[in-house]
């Protein structure tokens, strides 16, 4: 692998290789060679109608993805929100139900695992 390369060329998100957010880019990070892209499956970026929906997105995105690694233990739920107000916690509580509400009733049936 080219060391002077420090991130990954598999997508737009251009992650460090030291720290890769998909297989694709772990895959590139121990070998140098950059895996095809699954046919159909995930890999394809989703485009949005301005920068704040796209951050919004990715935002989510990575919240989720350290939680459902087991980023987040008991002892740190306290934390989780503290760069937060109570307020701002709850006006986020509040936009997230509506975005997940509208997102649940447009949202076609989901594809059943192999």
């Amino acid at each position: 692998m080219n060391e002077t390369k420090k991130n990954c060329p598999g997508c737009s998100r251009n992650c460090e290789l030291s720290a890769p957010h998909c297989e694709r880019g772990a895959e590139y990070a121990r070998t140098g060679v950059l895996p095809e892209k699954p046919a159909g499956g995930h890999g394809g970026h989703l485009k949005f109608e301005n920068r704040d929906q796209q951050l919004v997105m990715k935002y989510l995105h990575h919240a989720v993805g350290v939680a459902d690694r087991g980023g987040f233990t008991q002892e740190l739920t306290g934390k989780m929100f503290e760069v937060l107000t109570e307020a701002e916690t709850a006006e986020l509580a509040k936009l997230l139900e509506k975005l997940s509400d509208h997102w649940i009733a447009i949202a076609p049936e989901k594809p059943k695992h192999r």
